[in-house]
């Protein structure tokens, strides 16, 4: 039996959410080892805290949101946060990793507007 769009695109948000969730969270517990972990060693404590704390909220917002009209508004924050996280990696000289999370930037931006419009549709 095929899979609606819809439900590989809530499928989508669950996997964004539930990754936010941990990445935030352990930027946001253990800044130090997770900052060397993700290549943000020239980025400071506070940074790493607010940037993990910012993913981490929009990951519960993302989850909790599961049915709600606005998810797709969650996600599409989330894909603006990869901007930030690409601007650090730029300052901490990972190109490499600044080019990934702009591909995730367009991802999370492919998924929130397919939820936008399944939503509309709906």
């Amino acid at each position: 039996m095929p899979v609606s769009k819809g439900a590989s695109l809530a499928f989508a948000a669950d996997g964004v959410g539930a990754v936010s969730v941990a990445l935030g969270g352990f930027l946001s517990v253990a800044p130090l080892t997770s900052g060397r972990w993700l290549g943000l060693t020239d980025t400071d404590i506070v940074g790493r805290r607010a940037l993990g704390t910012a993913d981490l909220g929009l990951g519960i917002t993302i989850i909790a949101g599961r049915s709600s009209r606005w998810r797709w508004r969650a996600v599409a924050a989330r894909a603006l946060l990869h901007l930030l996280f690409a601007r650090e990696y730029v300052r901490n000289s990972r190109r490499r990793s600044a080019v990934a999370m702009c591909a995730l930037f367009i991802i999370d931006a492919g998924i929130a507007i397919g939820l936008r419009k399944d939503r509309r549709s709906a």
